[in-house]
């Protein structure tokens, strides 16, 4: 079953990559395949092997991982890898609920999403790409 899954994900990002003229490869699972940029020093990431909902009605492939460097540094990197992004703070229509206050910032280019937050004292930068194949729902 977990073959299936991961081979829908991966064809989910193919055809979304082969959409964008990107150069993505469907490997492992912990490859990047969203077609979005993975920041340089990222430690590894994990790619869900299916497609996910998200709170905001959007259906996405998913992938997150991690860095020690400063979460400056990142988001830095991120504005200058994504220029035409527009950037909002991550606790604005938060994908994550209202319990808690993160610092970072969320990067939205069109259907897609990258977050990029540290979590109250951690030692890690989090990142998270979202690649969607649908607009968020706005509630009405």
């Amino acid at each position: 079953m977990r073959s299936h899954t991961k081979f829908t994900a991966c064809a989910f990002a193919a055809a979304l990559c082969g959409a964008l003229a990107g150069a993505c490869h469907a490997t492992d699972s912990q490859t990047n395949v969203t077609g979005l940029p993975t920041y340089p020093h990222d430690a590894g990431g994990q790619m869900d092997a299916i497609i996910r909902s998200i709170p905001n009605g959007q259906h996405c492939i998913h992938y997150s991982s991690n860095s020690t460097d400063a979460l400056a540094i990142v988001e830095d990197w991120y504005k200058k890898s994504l220029p035409n992004a527009k950037i909002e703070d991550i606790n604005k229509n938060s994908l994550y609920g209202s319990y808690f206050k993160l610092d970072g910032i969320k990067l939205l280019m069109g259907d897609d999403i990258v977050n990029v937050y540290r979590m109250g004292d951690s030692k890690q930068t989090s990142i998270e790409i979202f690649k969607c194949k649908d607009a968020a729902h706005t509630a009405g």
